[in-house]
C-alpha cells in the first residue's frame, strides 16, 4: 500500500514514520525529492509560499507518486494535498502571487495524482497530545499559522466524512482521510486498527464513518471558529473545501 502522512508543522509527522516503519519493515520511505529540491534551490515555503515554489514542489511530490506502483509498501512524508493546502491558505490571505487562477491550475494535477495513495494518515494538533514547536531548517513555528493550517486538514477530513465533498479528490477513487492522534505509542497502535502485522489494509477496519469519529470531527471543525481569527479567511476557507473555485 501507499500510505502519505499529513498535517501541520510540528506535529510529529517524522516521529509517527521512523515508529511505523520499525514496526511494518516491509515499508519503505519514499524519495522525497523536495527536500533536495528545498536544498539546491532557493524555495519560499511556509508563510512564503509562492507559485514559482509551489509548482516545484507539487511536481517533486508527483514526481515521487509516479515512480511507485500499486501493491508498492511506500510512506509518504507528505503528498500533493498539503501542497494544495498551503496554496489555499496563501491565496485567502493574499500573502503572495498565488491566486485562483493558480489553485484552479493544481486541482487537477492534486485530483489525478492521489488516487495512487490507498490511505491519508492525519495528525492533527490535538490538546491530549500537543507536541513542542521547535526550530529547525525549513520548519515554521508561528503558532497561529500552525493552527490555521491544521484547521483547513480538520475541514477537508469532515467534509469528506460527512458530507463525501472533497473537490481535490475524485469522487470514486479517493482514499480514506484517518486520524491518526495522541503520544507516539498511541498513534502506532490506532495505526494498526487500519494495518495488519504484514502491512496490508486489516480486512476487518474499522470505519472512519461510525458514530465517534462523525462526532469527533464535528468537536474538531466547531474549534475551528476560535482560531481562524479572520471571519472572511474562514468564509473563503469553508468556500474552498466544499466548491473548489471552478
Amino acid at each position: 500500500m501507499r500510505i502519505a502522512v499529513v498535517g501541520s508543522a510540528c506535529q510529529g509527522k517524522s516521529t509517527f514514520i521512523n515508529d511505523f516503519l520499525k514496526n511494518w519493515p516491509a515499508y519503505k520511505r519514499s524519495e522525497e525529492s523536495y527536500r533536495k529540491l528545498l536544498k539546491e534551490e532557493t524555495i519560499n515555503i511556509n508563510k512564503k509560499v509562492d507559485k514559482d515554489g509551489q509548482w516545484k514542489i507539487l511536481n517533486c511530490l508527483i514526481d515521487d507518486i509516479q515512480k511507485t506502483e500499486k501493491g508498492d509498501k511506500i510512506l509518504f512524508d507528505r503528498c500533493p494535498l498539503d501542497n494544495l493546502i498551503y496554496s489555499i491558505w496563501s491565496e485567502a490571505k493574499r500573502s503572495s502571487d498565488i491566486d485562483k487562477e493558480f489553485i484552479d491550475k493544481c486541482i487537477p494535477l492534486v485530483r489525478e495524482s492521489m488516487q495512487a495513495i490507498d490511505i491519508i494518515f492525519f495528525i492533527p494538533i490535538t490538546r491530549a497530545a500537543p507536541v513542542k514547536l521547535e526550530l529547525k531548517e525549513n520548519r515554521e513555528i508561528d503558532e497561529t499559522f500552525i493552527k490555521e493550517i491544521d484547521n483547513i486538514f480538520k475541514a477537508i477530513s469532515y467534509n469528506l466524512m460527512t458530507k463525501g465533498v472533497c473537490p481535490f479528490m475524485k469522487e470514486d477513487d479517493r482514499p480514506p482521510i484517518i486520524e491518526i492522534f495522541g503520544n507516539p505509542e498511541q498513534r502506532i497502535e490506532m495505526a494498526k486498527l487500519y494495518i495488519s502485522d504484514n502491512g496490508d489494509l486489516n480486512d476487518s477496519e474499522p470505519s472512519v464513518l461510525d458514530s465517534e469519529n462523525l462526532d469527533k470531527m464535528e468537536k474538531l471543525l466547531k474549534t475551528q471558529k476560535d482560531i481562524l481569527i479572520d471571519e472572511q479567511f474562514e468564509k473563503e476557507i469553508r468556500n474552498r473545501i466544499t466548491t473548489g473555485h471552478k
